[in-house]
């Protein structure tokens, strides 16, 4: 990888998902970590919380794959707030919406809401708790 690195891209870590899967071991959700954290892109990396977390909650239906779940999260979630939610929903999966025993009870981190009146779409919503509702309206 690191020959591939100097000769393409000459030395400098590509900074689109297109180019990075490319490369020898990067798959598209390290290319989406990349792409988010290093260069500040919106963009959407699905692990296995995000994928678990994402069905669940409402925020995809009967996805069969992670590019089918990142596909539904880009449409709905704005550019601007795609590497917080990311953040948001691999910590809902890890601590309360785990695969074996989900905390359902304690889910007050990620709610699905009908768009606010007077709205076509809908959005991210912070309460002063700081509990993060979402709305997918």
């Amino acid at each position: 990888m690191a020959r591939r690195l100097q000769d393409t891209y000459g030395g400098q870590v590509p900074d689109t998902v297109e180019e990075l899967v490319t490369l020898q071991g990067v798959g598209r959700k390290t290319a989406n970590v990349i792409v988010s954290i290093v260069y500040g892109k919106p963009a959407m990396a699905v692990d296995t919380h995000v994928f678990r977390v994402a069905e669940r909650i409402g925020l995809t239906t009967r996805s069969k794959n992670p590019l089918q779940t990142e596909r539904a999260l880009v449409a709905h979630i704005p550019p601007e707030l795609l590497g917080r939610a990311h953040h948001w929903l691999i910590l809902h999966g890890r601590y309360v919406c785990t695969a074996r025993s989900p905390k359902c009870d304690a889910c007050h981190r990620a709610v699905v809401l009908p768009p606010p009146a007077g709205t076509e779409s809908g959005g991210f919503f912070s309460k002063p708790t700081g509990l993060v509702f979402i709305s997918l309206g």
